[in-house]
């Protein structure tokens, strides 16, 4: 299949609040999102389609054709508080897993029959986001970040061919990165909050396990790298293995970024078919 995606963008406001809770409540579950005025952002939304090549244009959708549908539909978001001047948030919270949500439903209701929505990423800010397909469970994710320095050395190398292999990366005083790991969650949304997890529950949890790495250097003082190279591959291996219980079971997908031209992803152990 050819996968087409068109980026948009609009400005929005919203709150997060409950009637049924206490202000104390909505404050402990929500934080500032819970201010009584709402606040703000500047929303981008990846929309991807797929389907059949037409043989006469090449074309799974005429980007222009996408490009307006999509932009009628956006025109009822844009500049509008979503709480207060839209219909669809009267009854659940306009979090960024509902509104992608919202935007699926009314995107793919208009979208010719030879496309199909395959798949909508919405950003409220460049370090987080959610996605959804059309499934019963919602992609959430957030970006965060440390530094730490490190020396790829494999102790089961001679020292010729540690630096035959790893070049400057195995100066012996060692080097440093800032490091993005992008942290991906996915299940159902809880009816109450509109959310696939806790985001403050989320935000400690990743902290916890990423601040024991900032400012350190990871062959040094991290037992883990004591035996094995600290590789990008292996860190992300290792973040995983740290993440995974502790988020219960909703760890989707991990992101590290080393470098901006170097990228390295894992999901998990592969499974064996039953």
């Amino acid at each position: 299949m050819v996968y087409a995606t068109r980026r948009f963008e609009f400005s929005a406001a919203h709150r997060y609040w409950r009637d049924d809770w206490s202000a104390e409540e909505n404050e402990r579950v929500f934080g500032p999102g819970a201010r009584p005025y709402g606040h703000g952002h500047n929303y981008t939304l990846d929309v991807t389609v797929t389907g059949t090549l037409d043989p006469r244009t090449g074309m799974v959708m005429n980007m222009t054709d996408l490009k307006a549908l999509v932009n009628t539909i956006l025109d009822a978001f844009d500049h509008r508080h979503l709480n207060e001047d839209t219909p669809y948030f009267r009854d659940i919270l306009p979090t960024t897993e509902n509104i992608v949500r919202v935007l699926w439903r009314l995107i793919a209701a208009h979208l010719p029959a030879e496309a199909r929505l395959a798949r909508l990423r919405l950003y409220e800010m460049q370090d987080l986001w959610a996605e959804y397909d059309g499934s019963d469970e919602t992609t959430f994710a957030r970006a965060y970040t440390f530094s730490a320095a490190h020396r790829l050395h494999a102790p089961a190398l001679s020292d010729a061919e540690n630096r035959a292999i790893y070049g400057k990366c195995n100066n012996p005083n060692g080097h440093g990165h800032n490091y993005t790991l992008e942290v991906s969650v996915c299940g159902p949304l809880d009816p109450e909050t509109g959310m696939a997890i806790d985001m403050v529950t989320m935000d400690q949890t990743v902290r916890a396990v990423l601040d024991a790495l900032d400012f350190r250097h990871l062959d040094n003082e991290i037992a883990a790298f004591a035996t094995m190279p600290s590789t990008a591959e292996n860190i992300v291996v290792y973040l995983w293995e740290q993440l995974e219980p502790r988020l219960g079971g909703r760890l989707a997908h991990l992101k590290l970024w080393e470098t901006r031209k170097n990228v390295f992803e894992y999901a998990g152990p592969a499974r064996l078919p039953a």
